[in-house]
Order: structure tokens, then C-alpha cells, then sequence
């Protein structure tokens, strides 16, 4: 069958493009393995993570504010994050069906030529097509290093993938990595009494964040157990709910630690569909290779989201997508780019760490002079009320222009913070112009005003 173009993937990196196509009345051919559109963040990630930390950190800040202890029983607590992931699940297939032109396949695609795929179904068909178009959204998976026993560890998948078996939390937890699924994980568990401990091959947790000074702040505040230097060579299972995990240490010796559970957190990769390579993609380490308008470097195939690297998170993914159907519809013409630097990124540890934009290492590295301005959270009344005031929020204005571009958070909302934080870098707004703006009384979003007061 002939389609204006094909989505490899429905996640948010597909889904979102292939609706603004659709819409536009163009014949989209739409497949995915998981049968559901929403993706890995759906099925298995940010929104099931982040329905548990929320109803984890809600019952601890009651704690906190009213000294009410609110005894939580983990397997309801899954349940709530089932419910919202179905009620998700509903949502898309009845935005799905408003699009007559969008044709959706439950199966994998493997690409024969760039104007011919395979569309391998779930019941064992396999339908061929040929397209004008192809925008690759087929994601990212969790990484898996070489180890004996690798088989006995958990993966975030196991642990908020949708009617997941994994009902009861345990008393301990070995988490291998110290990357920002590790960090979640450890800070939302240990708040339900878990004793979790972190092993890290290498010598700095979040490796993926250039500012060590940022990371180490974040450290002070979490205190977890973190082994740096501390490669895992073998987990060796001792019995039912017990495991020891064997690692060595920075002078070569090895050493040992029981746990009732292990969780490998050792990154995520992109999926590079089938036949990818054997067209001649460009694809480096990160992914598959695209410029600022999602193009590879065969002219009519688009890369979005996990598959490219670029920005791993679903936000980022759905603006990619948009792009991609937006150049798609000029014909393939640069009409729509993406600016990766204002993407917003949160860290969901408990507090969380957000940051957007140039932080203070690459200015130095670019030699763009900064001018930084700092609040701290202990006097933000949010913080106050929820008693949670460690924290920071740090402002970087370019010197002469003082024009914003970049900010770092750790505490209360900086999750919501960074968002109009993204956008006065996207949109090059200068400390004045913060400082002028009314922000709402009482919110965590009056602090921008605050600290940008401080510089003019």
C-alpha cells in the first residue's frame, strides 16, 4: 500500500507528529510493538514512575506539615499507578480514532529502502508498504551490561511497567548505576522505609550532567549510599529474596553485599529499527544522526526522540515530532527547528534537580562571561510550607546583555519552575524583564523575580 508517510514508533517522539500530519489529511501509516500509543514513558516510565514518587512524596510531606504518619501499602499504591496508565491508554486510542487518514499497526517495522517497509504484526502478518515520507520514533531501552547474574536484576521496566508484578516492596535494594533512574529510585524508595544503596562503576553520579558542582549539591541534600569506583562483576543469587552483589573496589580487591533485591540502572540506548543500517542511516553513539530540523542524512527520513539522542526525555520527543511533521509538510523544506539547549530536563529525586539552557561549565568551555545569581530555597514560602527547604535556585545571565541563558533548581516544584525558566531562554528574555514580571504570591514561581532582582 502506498502512505504520504510512516511513523516507526507511537510514543511521544510518533504519535504527536502523526496526529498533526493526519490532521493535515495526509495517508499515515502508524506502528508500534507495544500496540498502545504513549511509549516506553507510558507503559514503563515517567508517568508510572511519578504516580509513585507523587503518592510516596504526598503521604511523607503530611508527615512533615501535621506529624501524621500514613502507613502506605505499596501494592495499592501500584494499583493507582495501573489506573492512571489505563485511563492514559483510553485517552489516546480516542484521540486516535478522530484521525481518518492514520492507519495504526501493533508490530515491528523493518525498513527495506528509504520509500519501503515491512510492517511485522502481532499475529504474525507481515504488510509491505511504500511511503514518501518516514519519521523513526521507535525509542530507547534499558541498557544491559555483561555480568553472571545480570538475569536476577529488576529494571525500572519490572518495577513501573503496567500491571507490573513487582507489588511488595523489599527491606533492601541494591541499585547498580547512579544515573537519574538510579537516583529516583533510591530517593522515592528509602521515603518508604526501604534501605537502598547505590554501586557505581564510576567515579560521579548523573555523568550525563557537565557541572559537577550541581551534582554535588544534589549529593549533599539526598545523602544516599553511593560506592563510587565500584564496577559489579557477578550477582549471585543465595536463595528466594536473596542476593549478594560482587563488585570491585578502586585498588582491585573485590567486595560483596547482601540485598534482598537488585535493580540494574545502568542507562538506556536507542532502538535502531531493523534495516537502518543497511540503507546507509548516519548513526553515532548517542543514535541516529539528525540536524536541527530532525533530518538523517538520507533527505526524506526524520529521526525523533530516543532514537536520536539528543534530549532522551518525552517532552523533548514530542516537540521533535512536531518538527519532523512540520518540514514534512513544506515538502521537506527547513521550516521548523529545534532548540535543544532550551529544553527543559528534571532530575525526579525527592527534592528534584531541574536545570535548562548553557549551566556555568560550558559558558566557560564557549567563553560566554556570566553573571549568576542565587535564592535560596530555605526562604521560599512554599518550601516553608511544605517543610522541605533544602535547596538552591541559580539564575545564569550572559554579562553586558544579561540576557538569561541557563538556570539550575534543587527543591519544592522545580519542576514546574524550569518550565517558564525554558522559556524565557527560548524566548532570550533578560534579568529586567524577569525581575519586572508579578509573579503569583504564594508560589515557588515568585523566586524568579527575587533572583533576578539581585543583578540589576
Amino acid at each position: 500500500m502506498k502512505y504520504d508517510v510512516v511513523v516507526i514508533g507511537a510514543g511521544g517522539a510518533g504519535y504527536h507528529g502523526a496526529f498533526r500530519l493526519a490532521k493535515a489529511k495526509y495517508n499515515v501509516l502508524m506502528a508500534d510493538p507495544k500496540g498502545e500509543l504513549g511509549g516506553n514513558c507510558l507503559f514503563s516510565g515517567c508517568v508510572p514512575s511519578k504516580t509513585v514518587r507523587e503518592v510516596i512524596q504526598t503521604a511523607w510531606r503530611l508527615t512533615n506539615m501535621a506529624n501524621v504518619k500514613i502507613p502506605l501499602d505499596f501494592s495499592a499504591v501500584q494499583d493507582r499507578k495501573d489506573y492512571v496508565q489505563e485511563l492514559r491508554f483510553k485517552q489516546h486510542k480516542k484521540n486516535m480514532s478522530q484521525y481518518e487518514t492514520l492507519t495504526f499497526y501493533k508490530g515491528y517495522v523493518k525498513i527495506k529502502d528509504p520509500t519501503h517497509v515491512i510492517v511485522k504484526t502481532d499475529d504474525g502478518k507481515e504488510i509491505e508498504a511504500d511511503t514518501s515520507y518516514m519519521i523513526i520514533a521507535s525509542g530507547a531501552e534499558t541498557a544491559k551490561p555483561r555480568f553472571p547474574g545480570v538475569e536476577y536484576c529488576l529494571t525500572s521496566d519490572d518495577i513501573f511497567g503496567y500491571k507490573t508484578s513487582f507489588r511488595k516492596l523489599p527491606q533492601d535494594m541494591v541499585i547498580i548505576g547512579a544515573g537519574y533512574i538510579g537516583l529516583e529510585i533510591a530517593s522515592m524508595f528509602r521515603l518508604m522505609g526501604v534501605q537502598t544503596h547505590i554501586i557505581e562503576m564510576l567515579d560521579r553520579a548523573l555523568i550525563t550532567l557537565e557541572d559537577q558542582d550541581i551534582v554535588n549539591t544534589l549529593l549533599s541534600i539526598l545523602k544516599l549510599d553511593i560506592k563510587f569506583n565500584s564496577p559489579v562483576t557477578e550477582v549471585k543469587k543465595i536463595k528466594d529474596d536473596e542476593y549478594e552483589v560482587i563488585y570491585s573496589t578502586k585498588d582491585g580487591s573485590k567486595k560483596g553485599v547482601f540485598t534482598n533485591s537488585v535493580v540494574l540502572a545502568a542507562g538506556r540506548r536507542p532502538v535502531i529499527p531493523e534495516g537502518a543500517r543497511e540503507i546507509g542511516l548516519s548513526i553515532n553513539k548517542t543514535g541516529i544522526v539528525v540536524d536541527e530540523t530532525m533530518k538523517t542524512n538520507i533527505p526524506n527520513i526524520f529521526a525523533t526522540g530516543d532514537a536520536n539522542g539528543l534530549a532522551p526525555y518525552y517532552h523533548a520527543a514530542v516537540r521533535m515530532s512536531i518538527a519532523a511533521a512540520s518540514n514534512i509538510m513544506a515538502n521537506g523544506m527547513p521550516v521548523d527547528y529545534v532548540d535543544v539547549k532550551s529544553i527543559p530536563v528534571t532530575i525526579y529525586t525527592i527534592p528534584s534537580l531541574s536545570y535548562v539552557g548553557i549551566l556555568p561549565s560550558k559558558a566557560r568551555r564557549m567563553g560566554i562571561e556570566i553573571v549568576e545569581a542565587e535564592y535560596n530555597m530555605e526562604e521560599d514560602v512554599a518550601a516553608q510550607i511544605y517543610g522541605q527547604r533544602e535547596g538552591v535556585l541559580k539564575l545564569i545571565f550572559e554579562r553586558g546583555s544579561m540576557r538569561l541563558i541557563g538556570a539550575w533548581m534543587i527543591g519544592v516544584h522545580s519542576q514546574y519552575l524550569i518550565n517558564e525558566l525554558g522559556l524565557a531562554v527560548a524566548y532570550g528574555l533578560n534579568a529586567k524583564q524577569l525581575a519586572n514580571f508579578a509573579e503569583q504570591h504564594p508560589s515557588t514561581n515568585e523566586i524568579i523575580s527575587y533572583t533576578a532582582r539581585k543583578v540589576i
